[in-house]
C-alpha cells in the first residue's frame, strides 16, 4: 500500500510526464504545419515552394533527377559521373602534396 507522500509524489510525476508528452505532441504538430507550409512567411503555398527547390542547379542535379525520373539507368548514371569527374580532373586536376615533411621554422 501506498504511504500519502507516495502517492502525492507518483501523482507529481505522471502530471510531469503528461505534460512533457503533450508539449511534443504540440511541438511535432507546429512542425508539421510548418513543413506543410501553412505558415509559410511569403503566404504561398509549399508546393510553389517544393517545386523551385527541385529545379537542379548542377550537372550532377541534373543527372539525379533523370535517375529518379526513370529517364537514364543507373548505368547511364555512374557512366556519365565519371565523364564529369575525368572532365573536371583534366579541367582543374588537385596536386599532391610533397612526401617530405615542411621545415620547421628557426
Amino acid at each position: 500500500m501506498l504511504t500519502a507522500t507516495e502517492g502525492v509524489s507518483m501523482l507529481w510525476l505522471v502530471l510531469i510526464m503528461l505534460t512533457l508528452i503533450i508539449a511534443g505532441g504540440l511541438l511535432m504538430w507546429t512542425e508539421k504545419d510548418q513543413l506543410a507550409g501553412k505558415d509559410s512567411p511569403a503566404g504561398g503555398s509549399g508546393a510553389e515552394d517544393a517545386g523551385a527547390a527541385a529545379v537542379p542547379t548542377t550537372l550532377e542535379g541534373a543527372l539525379v533527377v533523370q535517375l529518379l525520373g526513370g529517364a537514364i539507368t543507373r548505368a547511364q548514371y555512374q557512366a556519365a559521373l565519371t565523364r564529369l569527374a575525368e572532365r573536371d580532373d583534366d579541367r582543374d586536376p588537385m596536386s599532391v602534396p610533397d612526401a617530405d615533411p615542411p621545415e620547421a621554422c628557426p
